[in-house]
């Protein structure tokens, strides 16, 4: 399966194949293993060094990656448009902001200043920009509360799973 993450009006971001795992009331895992390409507007980016557990969950503005072994994220949350499930792909619209926590603990919302960029560049609807804010905020709040999906309790299961299967 292809998991698509574009820019405001269909521009290329990043793009890569993953493993649709299976579904839980967290929303829909995918795995992405370590040494898979990454393309933008179909031109190799870049190759993965960790392999990337990710789930995608309906209706929401938000999709968490963890990337087992980083040595310094635990858990990745990308602040997105609601993802659109069609049959071998997944495409979302990244929405720039970013809630980040560390290994050491540390929590913090990055990319403030290209999310008040591209609301000029690119003319983000004002119901997108109230949508992005409110889940960046919610996000970041269950985050620092180590709330599941987000405390990686279920990741890490999913995680174990993916690499029985592979």
């Amino acid at each position: 399966m292809e998991y698509v993450i574009e820019k405001w009006g269909g521009r290329p971001h990043y793009a890569g194949a993953v493993r649709y795992l299976g579904d839980d009331e967290f929303g829909s895992w995918l795995w992405g293993p370590a040494g898979r390409s990454i393309y933008r507007a179909g031109a190799p980016l870049f190759i993965t060094s960790q392999d990337m557990l990710s789930v995608v969950r309906p209706g929401a503005w938000w999709t968490p990656a963890w990337w087992w072994g980083h040595p310094q994220v635990e858990v990745y949350v990308n602040i997105n448009t609601p993802v659109a499930r069609q049959v071998d792909r997944m495409v979302t619209v990244d929405l720039d902001l970013d809630v980040i926590k560390f290994t050491h603990g540390g929590v913090e919302v990055v990319d403030q200043d290209e999310f008040e960029l591209h609301q000029r560049l690119y003319n983000y609807p004002t119901d997108v920009i109230k949508a992005t804010r409110a889940a960046t905020t919610d996000v970041a709040r269950r985050v620092v509360r180590n709330e599941p999906p987000f405390d990686g309790v279920r990741a890490r299961v999913w995680a174990d799973y993916a690499t029985r299967e592979a």
